[in-house]
């Protein structure tokens, strides 16, 4: 057992080199923008190139391992006491589920990747553009991207965390993963490093992802509004959602975040509802239903794709499509991972891995269906802007749509609370890493950390020639070794729930032997 004194000496240490981190990317940013540009992009494409394939198999070997949890004896721990309730109510838990995961994603690219894939569909299926054929394919491809393999990595995080905070009573700091190796090795060298490259890729899942939404906050208010699509925009957009974020994070997870994550559920169900009232509704719904079969009957060669004969064709859309989405998803993990644990106290395994793994996906699927249709749809002129824009693709589209400009600020609300959202449950992730493991780190270090966090996004932001690639190259680095602790995670799960289930067969057998046949042997003997 450490003593506290070196707890609060790992704790500082994460602190202060995560924040020297974030020091230098600004500062490199600022002064040195084109170098920090060429670093960033060079070291994407080789990781990507050399080791794509670690990517796409670790992610398609999380789902696997997810649901063997999710279906064996294992499913019925609860993330507590036996007798343990849910902490939230059904609603609430899914809503922030839903906003701390890929809300923002959704709401980036749910009109953006259908329109791209339908123009611009992977040479190599010979899929001809703008066709029946490259309309399936491109729905197909967004629920791949935006689907089970993304949440089985929050999952994964968020499996062993959760058992380990409320079956095991252990702190939230990641290096825990180590004990059944010895709680040496938790708190040691070994630990340390796991507990820096997880903070280090929050950083770089969340950057990722503010930055996005940051991108299309700007450029929706130039076509709903008409202001100017500038830097000083962007920084006062992200101004007002790092003051709200702070409102909301000090006020506490059962105030603020529940409430906001409950409105922003109630909003995005509204804005679905509308879309299917005044759109081409038979068509949505149809969309939905076909794409849900073509993803599952293609499911496993889709999830394991990899340039291998045409590789001079496909690398770079394969790089630049399925391997970013499941990088980005292995970056956000550290963060989104602790954080449905902490609202999943309460709740079995099965609970746990069906609701954060399938329930988000079916919203999001809904949403990319009935969306993507509005702008596979739509007239020549504006598929070729759409495709062109992907951050201004959706207000793009909206644009000639029934009721385009209500649902637009809708979508711009639903930005704003997503992204606030996010911030939240990454700064909640943060500051409990920063002060050891803590379920309610202090006001003061959400507040250093929600302002970090919105300095190293908009110093990305400004340094993206086209708006998304720096963004994406910081997770693609990122989630390299990220996959091999989600791995780490992985083993040290099943080692606690053999080690569980072994104690439980050792406090059975006592009472095992006092069985009927033991007894008539007692009573026989006495007879005798």
């Amino acid at each position: 057992m450490i003593t506290n004194k070196e707890s609060m000496t790992q704790g500082r240490m994460l602190f202060i080199s995560t924040m020297s981190f974030i020091g230098l990317i600004v500062m490199s940013g600022i002064i040195f923008p084109d170098q920090l540009y060429t670093v960033g992009i060079g070291t994407m494409n080789y990781l990507t190139d050399t080791f794509g394939w670690i990517y796409m198999a670790g992610s398609f070997t999380y789902v696997m391992v997810m649901f063997y949890f999710a279906f064996s004896k294992y499913g019925s721990i609860k993330f507590g006491p036996d007798d343990a309730q849910p902490e939230f109510s059904t609603f609430s838990w899914i809503g922030m589920l839903f906003s701390a995961g890929m809300g923002t994603v959704m709401l980036y690219w749910g009109v953006a990747e259908p329109v791209y894939h339908y123009m611009n569909p992977l040479s190599t299926t010979g899929i001809t553009p703008q066709t029946a054929a490259a309309a399936e394919f491109a729905m197909k491809q967004s629920f791949i991207h935006q689907g089970i393999q993304a949440w089985a990595a929050f999952s994964v995080v968020g499996l062993v965390l959760g058992y380990l905070m409320y079956r095991k009573n252990e702190n939230g700091l990641i290096s825990n993963i180590l004990i059944p190796w010895g709680r040496d090795k938790a708190n040691g060298t070994l630990g340390k490093i796991i507990n820096i490259v997880c903070v280090f890729g929050a950083i770089a899942g969340i950057s990722t992802s503010l930055g996005q939404s940051g991108l299309s906050l700007s450029v929706s208010f130039s076509y709903l509004f008409g202001t100017p699509d500038s830097a000083w925009l962007t920084f006062i957009l992200v101004g007002v959602i790092v003051v709200i974020t702070i409102a909301c994070t000090t006020t506490g997870l059962e105030k603020g975040i529940k409430i906001l994550s409950d409105c922003n559920a109630y909003l995005l169900i509204g804005l679905i509802i509308l879309v299917a009232v005044v759109g081409p509704t038979t068509t949505m719904i149809n969309v939905y239903f076909d794409t849900i079969g073509n993803y599952l009957n293609d499911f496993f060669q889709d999830s394991l794709m990899l340039p291998t004969f045409a590789a001079e064709e496909e690398a770079s859309w394969i790089r630049g499509w399925p391997i970013y989405y499941y990088a980005w998803a292995i970056a956000w993990a550290p963060f989104v991972g602790p954080f449905i644990a902490r609202v999943s106290k309460g709740r079995t395994v099965r609970e746990f891995i069906l609701g954060s793994m399938l329930i988000p996906c079916i919203g999001i699927f809904i949403w990319v269906a009935f969306f993507g249709t509005i702008g596979i749809q739509s007239e020549p002129e504006v598929l070729a802007a759409a495709a062109a824009s992907s951050k201004a693709a959706t207000f793009i589209v909206l644009e000639g749509f029934p009721m385009g400009t209500v649902i637009s600020i809708g979508v711009v609300i639903a930005l704003f609370t997503c992204f606030i959202t996010s911030l939240n449950s990454s700064t909640y992730t943060l500051s409990s890493m920063c002060e050891d493991g803590t379920d309610n780190p202090s006001n003061k270090m959400k507040i250093i950390w929600v302002i970090a966090q919105a300095a190293m996004a908009l110093t990305l932001m400004m340094g993206s020639k086209t708006g998304i690639d720096l963004l994406q190259s910081i997770s693609l680095i990122f989630a390299l070794p990220l996959m091999f602790v989600l791995f780490l995670c992985i083993v040290s799960t099943f080692k606690m729930f053999r080690a569980e289930f072994s104690e439980d067969q050792i406090e059975v057998e006592p009472s095992q032997q006092s069985s009927p046949v033991v007894d008539a042997a007692a009573q026989a003997e006495k007879a005798s």
